[in-house]
């Protein structure tokens, strides 16, 4: 992406000098391209995050961790107001934003091979490779709830390998994190061509996850305010359209 590309088009963004000492911390994982703790910006989420504290008068300060600590952190803290990025639903300790934006959820299939119907028996006859902890589109969840049995691993670049190998039939993957992926990680270099994201199954949104103290419910409204000033669907688009 171009340097100072958000900048330009947020500049009508104003913050008086009182409203600017304040700031608020708040966690993140290392999930590119929507989180990146390498990226200059910190990733499309976090570049919402920000700009809808700063359109309210705050400064966001992000820490990325792993997961699971990453949520543990955020939780009944008094430090830290919550984290993102979450998918909807309830998250117990928590109560969710509106959206910062949304990821496609989709399957990836070895180059050329057939297409599967996205019902729950077309899914059912795939040997399917998930991630340990991820959430699955409402279709694949369907079909795991019918009988389907996946194949979870702990990261995305082992499925596309595995996919790759035809040790398994398809994938779940955000579609913007496998292009991501393939593009910058080395391990991928050889098995690139190989794989494709051919079957779009949902557009999951985007949250911050707010913790239910006083100080994350003060945040939370805050945040609410700030992020209706910003045009968070234009800016995905032209922040993945310049991305690519």
């Amino acid at each position: 992406m171009k340097q100072g590309f958000i900048a330009v088009i947020l500049a009508g963004f104003m913050v008086t000098p009182a409203l600017a000492q304040s700031s608020v911390k708040l966690t993140t994982l290392d999930w590119c391209p929507y989180t990146c703790v390498t990226a200059p910006d910190g990733g499309f989420s976090t570049v919402i995050v920000k700009e809808a504290f700063k359109a309210a008068g705050y400064t966001a300060e992000v820490e990325f961790l792993p997961w699971q600590r990453a949520v543990l952190m955020a939780k009944d803290s008094k430090d830290v107001a919550g984290y993102y990025p979450e998918y909807p639903g309830e998250v117990e300790g928590f109560t969710l934003s509106p959206a910062i934006g949304a990821g496609p959820l989709g399957l990836i299939l070895r180059k050329g091979a057939p297409v599967p119907a996205p019902t729950v028996e077309g899914l059912k006859a795939l040997k399917l490779g998930t991630v340990t902890g991820y959430i699955n589109s409402s279709q694949v969840a369907a079909a795991i709830s019918a009988g389907l049995k996946p194949e979870s691993v702990s990261d995305d670049v082992t499925n596309i390998r595995k996919l790759a190998a035809g040790r398994i039939d398809a994938a779940e993957i955000d579609q913007f994190v496998f292009g991501h992926l393939l593009k910058t990680d080395p391990k991928l270099a050889d098995v690139k061509t190989d794989v494709v994201f051919a079957l779009p199954l949902e557009e999951k949104s985007l949250h911050v996850a707010f913790n239910t103290t006083d100080y994350g419910k003060k945040l939370a409204a805050i945040f609410a305010e700030g992020l209706a000033k910003v045009d968070t669907k234009g800016l995905q688009q032209k922040y993945f359209a310049a991305a690519r």
